[in-house]
């Protein structure tokens, strides 16, 4: 078969979906990776001066559920991120929503995860207060994931906080304990209360509309009774490697072709960590499944996996932390230049015959089949 291994369990497996339910928004997510790297996407035409050699590339369709996509974003976000990092202790925190919620994220999932990114920030800033020693703004970079290791669904985020705040009078206010932030057993009760609360007002609103009245009403009550899971975890000396993780899975959906292995009979074998015991071992699914399963974690159109909060905002980010590092009296200077990439393209990229780097752009062709000299561009 052609195409990626992904495409070709697509392949094996769309058949048996067709005469289920798939969102047209899941169609179109399954339609672009379908495309990805073919002639449906056009190509690039490359030719080496070296050793003469002409190379077709293949376009690929930069969808952000593409497990074989947008490696080049991933690496210039995570740079940026890392020149972000300031000489202070950070936190991991995860929110996990209780799997009570799972099938209100199939039938709303705008309203659910916007619910979710609020009542955390939420919580979390009216912890910064004079009581835990942090009373100022605090900075949150938070990302959502909505999947575990066998592709199931669960609902958490992830937030990466630096250990203080940045006060009114706009100087640096760290936490009393650099291993420290807030107690967890009273995040997680006020992050519950903030998050059902929520809920409640988008019922009132009628933004919850796919659910009967009895429904939300009695899943509501459950959840009110439930402990929810909270994880907070310093993270000093390996800031990076958290930031790192939140990379992999900034741009795709949590599953990669290393990972999986397509059989006979069109069953896929899926390898997975099982925390419980603490060992990889693998999971016989069928391409079907494994495509239900995917289809799980396609967002709304539009929707943003990742926010930034409070000091850390898009717009005064720049600002906010060079106010910081100078209150720190530490060095303002940062990297705020993404590295070039290995493949530049003033230079040209590498012959994947000679390895001679400087191939020369020839043409494009376009989804049409039609070829776009490169001086007519």
């Amino acid at each position: 078969m052609n195409g990626s291994l992904f495409q070709q369990i697509i392949n094996e497996g769309l058949p048996e979906l067709e005469a289920k339910t798939i969102t047209p928004r899941q169609w179109q997510v399954l339609h672009h990776l379908q495309d990805c790297r073919t002639q449906a996407m056009g190509s690039y035409q490359w030719h080496c001066n070296h050793c003469e050699q002409d190379t077709q590339w293949y376009c690929s369709c930069r969808d952000r559920h593409c497990p074989v996509c947008q490696g080049k974003a991933r690496e210039q976000w995570l740079l940026k991120r890392q020149a972000d990092v300031l000489p202070v202790a950070y936190h991991h925190v995860v929110f996990t929503l209780p799997h009570q919620f799972n099938g209100w994220a199939t039938l709303h999932p705008k309203v659910l995860y916007k619910s979710l990114f609020k009542a955390v920030w939420q919580t979390l800033s009216e912890f910064a207060n004079a009581r835990h020693h942090m009373e100022g703004q605090l900075g949150m970079l938070a990302v959502l994931h909505t999947w575990g290791q066998t592709l199931c669904r669960h609902i958490h985020l992830h937030c990466l906080i630096p250990s203080g705040v940045l006060t009114q009078d706009k100087q640096w206010c760290s936490s009393r304990k650099a291993h420290y932030l807030f107690p967890v057993r009273a995040l997680s009760v006020k992050f519950r209360g903030k998050m059902l609360n929520g809920l409640a007002q988008q019922a009132d609103a009628g933004a919850l509309h796919r659910l009967a009245p009895e429904i939300i009403t009695q899943g509501l009550n459950e959840a009110a009774r439930l402990k929810w899971n909270v994880y907070s975890k310093p993270t000093i000396g390996h800031t990076d490697a958290v930031v790192n993780y939140l990379a992999r899975y900034c741009n795709r959906v949590g599953i990669s072709e290393s990972r999986l292995s397509l059989k006979s009979g069109n069953n896929v074998l899926m390898r997975y960590k099982d925390y419980r015991s603490n060992e990889t071992t693998h999971m016989d699914l069928s391409a079907s499944e494994l495509i239900r399963r995917f289809l799980l974690h396609v967002l709304p159109k539009g929707f943003m996996r990742l926010r930034y909060y409070g000091f850390m905002a898009n717009s005064i980010r720049r600002k906010s932390l060079t106010l910081i590092r100078k209150s720190l009296d530490k060095d303002v200077e940062r990297l705020e230049e993404v590295i070039t990439p290995k493949v530049n393209d003033e230079i040209g990229p590498e012959c994947p015959s000679c390895h001679h780097v400087g191939m020369v752009l020839m043409g494009i062709v376009l989804p049409n089949k039609q070829l776009v000299p490169f001086r007519t561009i």
